[in-house]
């Protein structure tokens, strides 16, 4: 399915996998870690929770999208479910690493917005590098800005 954007990558941080979960579960404080979120009203992270965001891309448009929480099992693993402009399941693994965790980004998400679904045919190659940069920029501001006081692991 050509609307249909697939990732699955994995990230080393340098804490242990508590300390990145006590970390990821502080949600009120996701605005000011991730300068791409426009609007956000999230109710944690927990079974049955629910977030509303606006996410803009480095491309002149924006993703308004709603985030259900499924299942968490804390400090492992969060599994969602995504609807708006974006639908489909997506999850957070977290695995304890020999120099803190990795934590790997899984989804499955069907462009819904109507019109980036048309020319999303065409501009495919562009609409995965701004996808791809908006992650990686999350990554890094993530690391600098949240886990900047973070215990080392041990």
């Amino acid at each position: 399915m050509p609307d249909t954007f697939e990732y699955d990558r994995h990230f080393n941080f340098a804490v242990s996998p508590e300390v990145f979960w006590a970390t990821v579960s502080r949600t009120e404080s996701y605005p000011t870690w991730w300068s791409w979120l426009r609007g956000f009203q999230s109710d944690g992270l927990h079974d049955g929770a629910h977030t509303e965001c606006v996410i803009q891309a480095p491309l002149p448009y924006a993703l308004r999208v709603g985030i259900d929480v499924e299942r968490v099992v804390a400090p492992e693993r969060v599994e969602t479910r995504v609807s708006g402009d974006l639908l489909g399941p997506a999850r957070l693994e977290i695995t304890p690493t020999a120099a803190g965790c990795a934590a790997r980004l899984v989804w499955s998400l069907e462009l819904r917005e109507p019109w980036l679904a048309r020319i999303a045919r065409f501009t495919r190659p562009v609409l995965t590098w701004a996808h791809d940069r908006v992650i990686s920029s999350g990554v890094r501001q993530f690391e600098r800005v949240a886990l900047s006081d973070a215990a080392p692991p041990g």
